[in-house]
């Protein structure tokens, strides 16, 4: 398992419009993904469990991933996460 933690730093989170491609990004891929946002673990491949977990801004998110290409599956994540902009 690879893990990788960042920061959201879009003023206003994982909304609606993020949610969904965070969800297009990780349904391409057939690893293992997990967002943790402290005690909560998010299916990102989830539009619903994005939008539930209620992701602001400065939320630390660990991301982790487990296959194959985990490592580079865990940084477009990251990638996207960290240069989200409304």
């Amino acid at each position: 398992m690879y893990r990788y933690e960042t920061a959201v730093k879009n003023p206003t989170g994982l909304h609606a419009r993020p949610a969904s491609q965070m969800t297009q990004l990780c349904k391409k891929f057939s690893d293992n993904i997990a967002l943790v946002c402290g005690t909560n673990r998010v299916n990102p491949k989830s539009i619903i469990s994005i939008l539930s977990a209620g992701i602001k801004q400065g939320t630390a998110v660990t991301v982790e991933v487990e296959g194959e290409n985990e490592e580079a599956v865990c940084m477009q994540i990251v990638s996207l996460i960290e240069n989200l902009t409304d």
